[in-house]
């Protein structure tokens, strides 16, 4: 009687199976129908960055996206492109980087790492994404010399190998620092482009950028472009400090919340050029508004700082002394802790309260309290 009962069951078991296996060549058969037979990406920097793609199916292919993103960020680029449908398509999509009135303007800085695939479906709803792969986009214009390790990768074109060591060591430096007496570290690797002059930088940068541009942080990337001659050595090793500081305050801080106040941004940076004392470019204009008490606000500078150009220098300027008061007033790890607390989110007033038991005001008067002013 057991045998009865169990053989039905046996042959429904084996049955499922042979159902099975007999689906499974058919699915394979189906996710196989689509076929590349060309994949390829060709780029002329600050001009157009171009993917094209060839693909056949037994039925006609009618869709095609091609999907890219910068490599370690969350937001990706879906792009549909314009086709005949047919069991056979040759098609390519270009991101101009150029003309800002393009549909598909998009501009990257040198070294920018992107991350792309392609997916394709057929009459039928077929699909095909392919393997995502990686690109690094570099500036051809140039036969770049390079120096690395595992915190960064300096760029330069013209001068020799002191000079690239010149400014190797001073970025090496000057992470050092950040980390001894700001309390940051960086997280991520970073890329300074050395451009040999301001008119190389300036066709590097994209077409908007400033003509009185003289180098930019792409934090979003990690990139550094700046340009220095071979006989501004001296002022290069400041600016290229001054940019790359702010790289990593902002992998340091980065939230979805807020942003720290400019005065902090840049006064690390501008601190971080020079420890010890300002810099001549602000130290003067500082000096000089200390002796005439016309030093700004704090709450002033927790805003875009002025066009004006001498406001401008003081605004840097009184920026970077009052990051130097804090490091030497309260220490290197209530700065640390400083800018923890900013990482999460926090607004300036309660951050600075939690951190150095003083809000923004509270911290302007014990700053001017130390230069011989009034609160």
């Amino acid at each position: 009687m057991r045998r009865i009962y169990q053989r039905p069951a046996t042959l429904l078991i084996h049955l499922c199976f042979i159902a099975l296996f007999a689906a499974v060549p058919w699915r394979a058969a189906a996710q196989e129908s689509i076929q590349v037979t060309n994949k390829a990406w060709e780029a002329n920097f600050r001009e157009h960055l171009t993917f094209v793609l060839s693909a056949e199916s037994s039925v006609e292919i009618v869709e095609a996206e091609l999907f890219y993103r910068t490599v370690g960020q969350p937001a990706t680029s879906r792009n549909e492109i314009d086709f005949t449908p047919s069991t056979s398509i040759d098609v390519q999509f270009v991101i101009n980087q150029f003309d800002t009135t393009a549909p598909n303007y998009n501009y990257f800085p040198p070294g920018t790492e992107l991350e792309y695939w392609w997916k394709i479906i057929d009459a039928d709803g077929n699909e095909l994404k392919t393997e995502k792969e990686n690109l690094i986009l570099l500036d051809n214009r140039y036969d770049w010399l390079t120096l690395q390790n595992e915190r960064l990768t300096l760029y330069w074109d013209k001068g020799d190998d002191d000079f690239g060591q010149a400014l190797f060591d001073r970025a090496n430096l000057a992470l050092d620092t950040l980390e001894s007496d700001v309390g940051i570290a960086l997280e991520d690797p970073i890329k300074i482009f050395i451009y040999p002059s301001h008119t190389d930088l300036m066709s590097a940068l994209s077409v908007v950028s400033q003509d009185w541009t003289g180098g930019a942080a792409f934090t979003e990337y990690g990139i550094v472009v700046i340009g220095i001659d071979l006989s501004q050595l001296s002022w290069g090793l400041d600016a290229m400090t001054h940019e790359m500081t702010h790289l990593v305050i902002h992998q340091a801080t980065d939230n979805p919340y807020s942003g720290l106040p400019k005065w902090l941004d840049e006064g690390i940076a501008v601190y971080n050029e020079n420890p010890d004392e300002l810099d001549d470019d602000f130290r003067y204009v500082f000096q000089q508004a200390v002796s005439n008490d016309g030093l700004i606000s704090l709450r002033t500078l927790s805003s875009p700082f002025p066009a004006d150009f001498e406001e401008a220098n003081l605004s840097y300027g009184q920026s970077g002394a009052v990051v130097k008061f804090i490091i030497d007033a309260y220490g290197s790890e209530k700065m640390a802790e400083l800018l923890s607390i900013f990482s999460e989110g926090a607004i300036a007033d309660e951050a600075l309260e939690q951190a150095l038991g003083v809000d923004t005001d509270g911290l302007d008067s014990e700053f001017r309290v130390s230069l011989g002013l009034s609160p």
